[in-house]
């Protein structure tokens, strides 16, 4: 018998999730939307279950609930389906919530309810990532820092992508962030009632290891990810396809790393998939009914929207801000897109 889904929202994203579905052969049994096309609506089967009202869709059984509606009414859906739903298997998109509170909550409740819930950031199950880390491994190298240059849709769209990076390749937590918000005042493309800034900074962890980001609206082009070590750069260009390896020369390897003044070795990598987002959100549906299962990847997604939260409070206060955020900073609230 083939699984079934039922998705929440099908803006952009949501029609995505809908065409992962079907690539893996996942029958969308029911969608919820507020205002859904009537070209789209051609397109459905017949029998599914079309509504404005998730209410009404809380006591169907199916495999899997995605809930791709936007960030501020994602806490009261995903809640009400921990609570009162039937769905045990649950992936939903990111930003996690508008406040750190509502993180929190939503960490209780899934795990009271014994939820399987993964966040979609689908890079972390991905085999192009996979291999990059393996790549470290081989040449015995540890990530030191992670640049990150990007065109900004708001530093909790982005920041929330961007900031799991360093938990991947680094194996732990932030201790501080420090950072500043853009004060241009552009409109969200997503409506003038989303307020999602972007903004730069660094993110600090154990040992001397860095996250520098630049998420800012001053740059329109594709973003960029610089992975270094001591004798590694790996330089990502992902909606090009591009990665590109760089190792200091062996001879270089005997001399203090001030030594800079040479000609790395390149290599283009031969990557494991193309940029496509619904082929990449299938790495986080396959995710999720693997037998094992754990946490991390909840526990990750709270601790980057510490990140968020503290680079804004970070902004206003003019200082480092540790991490995990303090109970003061809970309650701080971003109406995230």
């Amino acid at each position: 018998m083939s699984k079934t889904a039922v998705l929440i929202g099908y803006g952009g994203m949501g029609r995505r999730y809908h065409q992962s579905l079907k690539l893996m052969k996942i029958k969308t049994i029911a969608i919820c939307e507020k205002k859904i096309k009537k070209t789209a609506k051609e397109k459905f089967d017949k029998n599914m279950i079309i509504t404005n009202d998730y209410k009404k869709l809380l006591k169907l059984k199916a495999d899997l609930l995605c809930i791709a509606s936007n960030t501020q009414s994602r806490f009261k859906i995903l809640s009400s389906f921990c609570k009162r739903g039937k769905i045990k298997k649950i992936i939903t998109e990111k930003p996690l919530s508008t406040s750190y509170t509502n993180c929190l909550q939503i960490k209780k409740t899934v795990k009271s309810k014994k939820i399987k819930l993964i966040v979609n950031t689908h890079r972390s199950f991905s085999p192009n990532f996979l291999m990059l880390k393996k790549i470290f491994k081989k040449y015995k190298e540890n990530p030191s820092a992670i640049f990150i240059n990007s065109p900004s849709a708001g530093l909790g769209n982005m920041g929330s992508t961007f900031f799991d990076l360093g938990f991947f390749f680094f194996n732990e937590k932030p201790k501080s962030v420090f950072g500043s918000i853009d004060k241009s005042g552009t409109v969200s493309p997503r409506g003038r009632n989303f307020k999602d800034p972007g903004g730069h900074g660094i993110i600090n962890f154990n040992n001397n290891k860095k996250l520098f980001f630049d998420l800012s609206e001053n740059t329109g082009l594709p973003y960029i990810i610089s992975i270094k070590s001591k004798n590694l750069e790996i330089i990502i260009d992902e909606i090009n396809n591009n990665f590109i390896l760089k190792q200091r020369p062996k001879i270089m390897k005997k001399k203090p790393l001030y030594f800079y003044l040479f000609k790395p070795r390149i290599t283009k990598l031969k990557i494991k998939h193309n940029f496509n987002v619904v082929k990449m959100t299938c790495f986080s549906i396959r995710k999720i009914f693997e037998d094992k299962f754990s946490y991390k990847n909840l526990d990750n997604a709270i601790s980057v929207m510490g990140c968020i939260f503290g680079t804004h409070a970070s902004s206003k206060e003019k200082k480092i801000i540790a991490l995990p955020l303090k109970r003061k900073y809970h309650k701080l609230k971003i109406n995230f897109a």
